[in-house]
């Protein structure tokens, strides 16, 4: 388990209510270690031994946690401790997509590991907003069913989608990519569908993806990071410490409609020009690889662009390689990136940017220059520390871990599960 995690979340305090503090302080540290015994416990969290035996007592009662066997003896030997564990299948987390040609049902344990899954084709007209709910809530229910499980086996389920989502209200203010009605109650109509009470979230999808990002240890340490994820379209969030920060209407991850070139004609689906999301999409970047085919006439990758060959593994493995065409198209994504950059160092000050999606996979080449890109200027140069990485997860396992963690950490904020 992570050091870092206990100093960035506190010490056990002296709030109120003392006992149901110390009790989720306890539960959460089996989040991040597999099997902890009294001592171990006692020594993360500064309480005596014997509070760590009842809130434990407490804990195997309700099934929260149970009993993993015995550790090994110390040097000195003498008996063997007894060691316990996250009851991971104590309740489910279930998320689904919004869907439009496929609706997706996983189901994850509290470890985060996904159980079951549960997918089928829909044919919904895009504008049928009221189909699209109903289809979700149905799929909930069809793949609890298929499990075995019963919906009060869930401590809570997430929706995900695109587009300007206000969280805290459960409603979806715009979305991008369906001509669906403004300030929708997501929330509520979904769970007025459903046939059993259970809390129910709705996040942006490149939130959830961000959220995985606290899993990585090599994060525990970092209080204010930036996550974008960019493909086709782009999203991201940002986080602090250890907290998905909010904005007023849901603007704040929207890191795709920035504008990093206002020269450029080509059009974003948010109606202005020039926005990141279209200027790094692998489909323009690829056309402009084979309009530098005319500059680089003996280049196989601006050859392979013009003819709707190249591939942006391809173009990653080149600019790797030193192929000139290759690296001059990836210094113009570069510089897009440089500009989006530039301005979340400025409204946020990040300690880091991760980046994931189809970039993730680029290389050095890449990484290595757009580090030296965004610090190339005598302003930026102040901020020569700040961390630009790839993310641990691919985007696919990055959306699944963080909806089950985002889920499972409201879970363990419940206050009915502590006395």
């Amino acid at each position: 388990m992570p050091e870092e995690f206990i100093s960035s979340h506190g010490k056990s305090s002296k709030p109120r209510n003392i006992k149901y503090n110390n009790q989720k302080l306890v539960l959460s540290l089996f989040r991040y270690a597999d099997k902890l015994s009294v001592s171990e416990i006692s020594e993360h969290v500064e309480l005596s031994k014997t509070t760590i035996t009842k809130i434990i007592g407490d804990l195997l009662r309700k099934n929260l946690i149970v009993s993993a066997g015995k550790g090994d003896s110390t040097e000195e030997g003498g008996k063997k401790p007894e060691l316990f564990t996250f009851n991971p299948t104590y309740q489910y987390i279930a998320m689904v997509n919004l869907p439009s040609a496929q609706v997706r049902v996983h189901i994850m344990d509290l470890k985060s590991h996904l159980v079951f899954q549960y997918s089928r084709l829909v044919y919904i007209q895009d504008s049928d907003y009221p189909a699209c709910i109903q289809c979700a809530a149905q799929a909930v229910v069809s793949a609890i069913q298929e499990f075995g499980i019963s919906g009060n086996k869930l401590c809570g389920i997430v929706l995900y989608g695109d587009g300007i989502v206000d969280s805290t209200h459960g409603v979806i203010r715009y979305s991008m990519h369906h001509p669906w009605p403004r300030n929708l109650s997501v929330r509520k109509e979904f769970s007025d569908l459903l046939p059993f009470s259970v809390p129910v979230y709705i996040e942006n999808v490149g939130a959830l993806t961000g959220y995985a990002d606290l899993l990585d240890p090599e994060n525990q340490s970092i209080h204010s990071m930036i996550h974008l994820s960019v493909g086709e379209h782009s999203s991201g969030c940002v986080i602090k410490d250890h907290e998905l920060q909010k904005g007023c209407h849901g603007f704040m991850s929207e890191f795709g409609h920035v504008i990093v070139d206002p020269h450029s004609p080509l059009p974003c689906i948010c109606g202005a020009k020039g926005c990141f999301e279209v200027m790094v999409s692998p489909r323009a970047v690829l056309h402009y690889t084979g309009e530098l085919s005319m500059e680089y006439p003996d280049s196989s990758i601006a050859a392979a662009a013009k003819e709707d060959q190249l591939t942006m593994e391809e173009l990653f493995a080149a600019a790797n390689e030193g192929e000139p065409c290759a690296c001059r198209s990836m210094d113009q994504v570069i510089r897009w990136f440089t500009v989006l950059i530039r301005s979340m160092i400025i409204f946020h000050d990040p300690q880091k940017i991760i980046i994931q999606g189809i970039y993730q996979n680029a290389g050095s080449y890449f990484l290595e220059n757009l580090r030296s890109a965004v610090v190339s200027t005598p302003l930026f140069r102040t901020g020569a520390d700040l961390l630009i990485d790839y993310a641990p997860y691919q985007f696919n396992e990055a959306l699944i871990t963080g909806a089950s963690y985002y889920v499972c950490c409201k879970f363990l904020d419940n206050n009915q599960l502590y006395d």
